[in-house]
């Protein structure tokens, strides 16, 4: 049994070297400005920590967002998953974006792009 669980400190101290740090993801609070650079206004915004089939609430609700305007939202923590749907109905997605390096996001075309 020593021997398991001197084979294990190995182990543990690799997961302890990869855990999130304070600016990490789930850490991150805060605004995330949402830009739009595209040539349709943005009627709804979604973050979600899970993305597809969780989306939650529109953060633009009951407003939309209009060409070359700006909106500043709160978003769940953790979130790395984002949607925006135009008034035309169609959609872009991005996921894998870290907010907490990314506080601005920013709808061009059918992209969207995080920064800083």
């Amino acid at each position: 049994m020593r021997r398991l669980a001197l084979l294990a400190l190995p182990l543990l101290a690799a997961c302890a070297a990869e855990a999130p740090g304070p600016g990490a993801l789930g850490a991150c609070t805060g605004p995330v400005t949402l830009r739009n650079e595209a040539r349709l206004a943005v009627e709804q915004f979604y973050a979600s920590p899970e993305g597809p089939g969780a989306w939650g609430e529109d953060l633009l609700a009951p407003g939309t967002l209009p060409v070359g305007g700006a909106f500043s939202a709160r978003v769940p923590p953790g979130t790395s998953h984002v949607r925006v749907v135009f008034v035309d109905g169609s959609a872009a997605e991005l996921a894998g974006l870290d907010l907490c390096r990314n506080r601005t996001v920013t709808v061009t075309g059918r992209e969207i792009i995080g920064g800083p």
